[in-house]
């Protein structure tokens, strides 16, 4: 059997729309029939922040959203991003004869 966290998390996986804490529990309950305690859900996010491969993100007001990011797999490293700003600007500068 699957832990409540691994339930939460394939609910985000399965459907990337902001939903509450209620909603995903009775999403998960109607799925699976597992009927968790009162603050299970909260639990499960808590935990699921802490995977460093798990990405959540939620609204600021009540009740709060929540809803899963994937990262994109081509993140640029702040060296990458300067590299490519320094390129560019001398290209327009070429461009315009200002080198």
């Amino acid at each position: 059997m699957k832990s409540y966290p691994e339930l939460v998390l394939e609910e985000l996986q399965r459907d990337n729309t902001p939903r509450s804490s209620a909603q995903i529990e009775a999403q998960i309950t109607a799925r699976t029939g597992v009927t968790p305690h009162k603050t299970a859900v909260h639990g499960a996010i808590i935990a699921l922040r802490k995977r460093p491969n798990v990405h959540l993100i939620h609204t600021l007001t009540n009740p709060r959203k929540y809803s899963l990011v994937v990262p994109s797999a081509t993140v640029k490293t702040p060296a990458e991003i300067n590299a490519e700003f320094e390129r560019n600007l001398w290209a327009v500068r070429q461009g315009r004869g200002q080198v």
